[in-house]
């Protein structure tokens, strides 16, 4: 049974971020070879805020031109079966661009609320998901960040799924103190353990969802 996993890397850089979150990929693939990924970055991408404009109400979708839309559409068209965002840590929490990238699927949430919207938000009950945060210490807000992350996957109901007891509520991230686009890859015993563990969990808990899906149609 064919599922898709998409990872998406919010940070402005090729770096850390995008390592770990390739690593979980790259785990997930690992668990069944019908498991398809597709990796999505952030970086050099121009996304704003959502201005609580309120005209998608409206139009039905997000009028602000720039490139939120591209970078959602895999999340959108078709639905995944499983998502993995990865985030670098900003003063203890996402940075701004992760959160400018959450806070404009507003857009696709007014069908819940405004009788007169014409959007509807995408199924993703069936979705499992997890969070990924990178920060320069060790207890650098990586735990908060990824708490930010799990918030928005439960408010949009993603079936969410933690680490194991590498990492808990996520995949944590260390640079060990150092700058470079790589340094993540030393913290081998919590970071990179931590997102390979998330790679296969949300793999096999996207393959159960897929499963019991199909079971429960025949019912």
């Amino acid at each position: 049974m064919a599922i898709k996993i998409v990872g998406i890397s919010t940070s402005p850089r090729h770096a850390n971020s995008e390592i770990m979150v390739k690593a979980a990929l790259e785990a997930a693939k690992g668990i069944n070879a019908e498991v398809i990924t597709e990796f999505v970055s952030l970086a050099g991408k121009n996304i704003k805020g959502c201005t609580n404009c309120r005209a998608c109400i409206k139009t039905g979708y997000c009028i602000i031109k720039d490139d939120w839309e591209e970078c959602f559409k895999p999340l959108r068209d078709p639905v995944p079966n499983g998502v993995i965002i990865g985030a670098p840590v900003y003063f203890f929490n996402l940075n701004s661009q992760t959160r400018a990238f959450l806070e404009r699927t507003t857009s696709l949430l007014k069908g819940n609320f405004f009788s007169e919207a014409k959007q509807f938000p995408p199924d993703w009950t069936k979705t499992a998901a997890a969070g990924m945060a990178v920060g320069f210490d060790r207890n650098g807000g990586q735990e908060h960040a990824i708490s930010s992350l799990d918030h928005w996957f439960l408010t949009n109901n993603f079936v969410v799924v933690g680490g194991t007891h590498v990492g808990y509520i996520g995949a944590p991230g260390w640079l060990m103190e150092e700058s470079n686009k790589d340094s993540v890859e030393k913290d081998v015993k919590v970071g990179m353990k931590s997102a390979q563990i998330i790679g296969e969990k949300v793999a096999r808990t996207a393959l159960m969802l897929q499963l019991g899906n199909e079971a429960l149609k025949n019912m």
